[in-house]
This record gives structure tokens, C-alpha cells and sequence, in this order.
């Protein structure tokens, strides 16, 4: 019962910290230390992001079907209705490279981080000032093409958002919004984005998953968590779209600082 409440709790803060722009990972850390919600199980960890992911592919099913459809079909019979689908899968690699590399040349040091709160507080005031500057910044509106430029630019935003406490939503959105695209163009880039990195690591994890000796043991709560994690997730991206259209990403902003400066001050 014990560890079905800790993963409920864990569920839930991963559900609504994915989307919302104040850093999953970052409150992940922080929840742990501030309850005493101590676990290293990567198990839970991966299965939380697996809801997630579900969530975010429910939700963006249409445009994810076109993009398989249409895209690859460009392969077997190239059309110009299809051309720009097959474009976009492409940005959207363009986009996930430099996560990848910096996973790879720096997953062990990047792993560490995950077990410092006081890492997590000081980034959460880096996602502070990105959300400040995305929700006061009011650049021309553009009416050019997403390009590669743009997708490898957001990828970078997305690469830093490996770090705890950055937000990989808050930096991602951030990174299009400066760019003048609108909120549309952003959220959807942003989330069909996170895909490919999440799936990566949840098939990654796989292995030691399965090696989890108390895997069979907890079978249903894991179960409980991940779809508590995908049902929060999915209704805190409509929550987000409506802060997005808004653009009201300075009150996240303020939550991140006050977050962060708690969490340096009393915590870790």
C-alpha cells in the first residue's frame, strides 16, 4: 500500500509536469527529497514517461497518422500532397539530433544530475527567465515555413531540457515562440518532437526493466501509475493549450522561481 501511494503521487506530478512548462524531471527530484518519496526504481521512472507518451500520441493521433500515412507514403509514390508531411518528419529528426548526441556524449553525467535537487532548484530558474522572455517578447509574426533552421534551433532548446529543472515543453514552445511561429505551429512541433526522444529511452530501459526483481510483485501498481500519469498528462495539455493561446507563460514562470529558490534555500 505504501508503494502504491508513493506511485500514485509520483504519477501524478509527472502528468501534470510533463506538458505544463515547470520541468517534470525537476519536480520529480524535488518531490523525492521534500516527502521522502525515495526510490531509484528506473522501472517507475520509465513507466511514467510511457504515460505520458501514450497521452501525447492520443492526442496528436491525427496528426502522427498523417504523418506515417502520408509521409512514408511519399517514398513508395512521391506526390506534392504528400510532400510536405514526408518535410515535416524529416525537421522533426533534424530536431531530435542534438538531444540524442548530448544524451550519448553525456548520459552519465546527465544521470548523476537527476539525483540533485539543488541542480534541479538552480534550473528552474533558467526555465523562469525563458518563460519570462517567451510570454513578454512580441516578435512579428511570421508567415515563412517552419524550415530545418527553426526545427534544429528548437532541438537545441530541447537538448538543454535534458538538464533537471529545465522544462522540455517550457523551452521547446519558448524556442518557436521567439521565432514569431504561432501557438499552434509551436505546442504541436514541440510535443510530436518529445516522441522520438521518449521512445528511445523508454525501449532503452526496457531491459532493466524487465531484469527488476520486484517487477512481478508490483505489477499493478506500476500498471495504476503509468495510466494515472497518461490521464493527468493528456487533460494538462489542454490545460497548457489554453495558457499557450493566452500567452500567460510568465505565471509559470513566476511559479518556477518561487520553486527554485524554496528548493536551494531548504532542500538537498
Amino acid at each position: 500500500m505504501e508503494n502504491l501511494f508513493v506511485f500514485i503521487v509520483l504519477a501524478i506530478i509527472q502528468g501534470i509536469t510533463e506538458p505544463i512548462p515547470v520541468s517534470s524531471s525537476g519536480h520529480l527530484v524535488i518531490a523525492k527529497h521534500l516527502f521522502g518519496l525515495q526510490t531509484t526504481d528506473a522501472t517507475l521512472e520509465i513507466l511514467l514517461h510511457a504515460g505520458s507518451l501514450v497521452a501525447i500520441i492520443i492526442y496528436y493521433f491525427k496528426d502522427i497518422k498523417d504523418l506515417f500515412i502520408l509521409g512514408l507514403g511519399y517514398f513508395i509514390k512521391p506526390t506534392k500532397q504528400k510532400q510536405p508531411y514526408f518535410l515535416y518528419g524529416l525537421k522533426l529528426i533534424v530536431a531530435t539530433i542534438p538531444a540524442a548526441v548530448i544524451g550519448l556524449l553525456f548520459k552519465d553525467t546527465l544521470e548523476a544530475s537527476l539525483n540533485s535537487p539543488k541542480f534541479a532548484g538552480a534550473f528552474l530558474l533558467y526555465t523562469a527567465l525563458i518563460l519570462y522572455i517567451a510570454s513578454r517578447i512580441r516578435p512579428k509574426k511570421t508567415s515563412k515555413e517552419f524550415g530545418f533552421k527553426n526545427a534544429f534551433l528548437t532541438g537545441l532548446a530541447q537538448a538543454v531540457a535534458l538538464l533537471p529543472g529545465v522544462s522540455r515543453s517550457g523551452s521547446t514552445n519558448a524556442a518557436s515562440l521567439i521565432q514569431g511561429y504561432d501557438t499552434d505551429t509551436s505546442m504541436r512541433f514541440a510535443f510530436l518532437m518529445f516522441i522520438p526522444i521518449a521512445l528511445v529511452v523508454i525501449l532503452g530501459g526496457i531491459p532493466d526493466m524487465l531484469a527488476n526483481p520486484d517487477f512481478g510483485s508490483l505489477f499493478i501498481p506500476y500498471m495504476i501509475a503509468m495510466v494515472i500519469s497518461g490521464v493527468v498528462t493528456y487533460y494538462a495539455i489542454k490545460l497548457f493549450k489554453i495558457v499557450l493561446l493566452k500567452r500567460k507563460l510568465h505565471y509559470f514562470a513566476y511559479y518556477c522561481v518561487c520553486i527554485g529558490i524554496f528548493t536551494l534555500l531548504f532542500i538537498g
